[in-house]
């Protein structure tokens, strides 16, 4: 019997000793009743037989291969997919769930073996194509599996840093209390306040990270807006709150434009902190604020020190990356610093924005140079 018309002939068998099987293998399933067990099993075998009659090319061989069937669906609601969140909510891993798809298809074929003596020339093809089918719908369970995963982790961040908001103004507003009314202990107080703005700022990155995981774009709020003064209040907040000195601002051109006040304080605090933690110690931070362009002010933010290694270079911008940092200065904690998401938010403000952030770095110099267009696109 061919081994598509033998999975179907005997699905209910199949899928017993499966279970049976996979109860040994998994730890995850130890304590599943059969029902949880068995899950999408029945339709994932239904469409591995139905594949395996279709007619096959060469290029759809090799696609399947690679896990990228040409005929597969992109829907929710396949069965490998929807079989992967199941097992994911179900609290197994990733590897968990492939040693399950390793056992559907040792007892398939130990089944079919078992149930004929007899070889025929198309049984290796058959075994080809089963493989291949198979393959797919781990490549499939796989994708799905990794997504989900990944959005609980998302989801989890999100209300992580939402819930600490609470307590931490709480904190905050004691501190400023205690400031007013406990003159005496000026000193540990104001260290409670740069700790709860540093903490604040890591929260706001870590908020903006999620959102823009978990498909949300970033919302932006336009309004009129003078940059040298702005640039000023932000650089002056910085340095009261860092007790960073050296921070250099230079203007030139037309500073109007209509952009997102929050957002660009967001932007440049995180490049600001950013030059601070792995900058020269000591060393001025340069700001400078272009405004000769019609059309756009170009905001750069300069540093000396050792360059961004080549390596980090091209993905500085990608969230969870981050170049490591000699001493431990409490500026370490500033901007998403330690989660590797301030230069990450900066992108994303300025892609909000239509504009664009870019950075070089030589023995000399660091430089992040930040391109806002002076209104929004239409």
């Amino acid at each position: 019997m061919r081994l598509s018309e033998f999975i179907i002939s005997n699905l209910d068998l199949i899928l017993v000793d499966w279970v049976a099987f996979a109860r040994n293998q998994v730890p995850a399933a130890a304590d599943m009743d059969e029902a949880a067990l068995l899950d999408h099993g029945k339709l994932i075998l239904q469409k591995i037989a139905a594949d395996m009659r279709r007619p096959e090319g060469e290029a759809e061989r090799q696609a399947k291969s690679e896990g990228n069937s040409l005929h597969a669906s992109t829907s929710s609601s396949v069965p490998s997919r929807s079989h992967a969140r199941q097992r994911e909510r179900q609290g197994f891993d990733v590897e968990e769930l492939v040693s399950e798809y390793r056992a559907l298809r040792a007892t398939i074929l130990r089944l079919w073996s078992a149930a004929s003596s007899d070889v025929q020339v198309d049984d290796l093809a058959d075994v080809i194509r089963f493989n291949e089918a198979m393959d797919q719908a781990v490549a499939e369970s796989l994708t799905a599996f990794v997504a989900e995963v990944t959005k609980t982790r998302d989801l989890f961040l999100g209300m992580l840093g939402h819930d600490l908001r609470g307590p931490l103004s709480t904190i905050g507003n004691c501190a400023a209390l205690m400031q007013r009314t406990r003159p005496e202990e000026a000193r540990p107080t104001a260290m409670i306040v740069r700790s709860v703005a540093q903490m604040k700022a890591l929260l706001d990155d870590l908020g903006e990270y999620t959102r823009h995981r978990l498909g949300g774009e970033l919302p932006i709020d336009r309004s009129a807006l003078e940059l040298d003064q702005f640039a000023q209040d932000t650089l002056d907040e910085i340095s009261a709150i860092n007790n960073a000195s050296g921070l250099e601002l230079e203007t030139r051109g037309d500073m109007r434009g209509e952009w997102d006040s929050r957002r660009l304080h967001q932007a440049l605090s995180n490049l600001v902190f950013n030059a601070l933690k792995y900058g020269l110690p000591g060393a001025p931070i340069h700001i400078v604020l272009n405004g000769v362009h019609p059309h756009e002010v170009v905001l750069t933010v300069q540093n000396s020190g050792k360059p961004i290694p080549a390596d980090l270079l091209a993905n500085i911008f990608d969230p969870l990356v981050r170049a490591s940092s000699e001493g431990n200065s409490e500026l370490s904690q500033a901007a998403g610093a330690n989660l590797g998401l301030g230069l990450y938010v900066v992108r994303q403000i300025a892609i909000a924005h239509g504009g664009s952030i870019a950075v070089t770095s030589d023995d000399s110099v660091t430089r992040f140079e930040l391109r806002l267009p002076r209104t929004g696109r239409p």
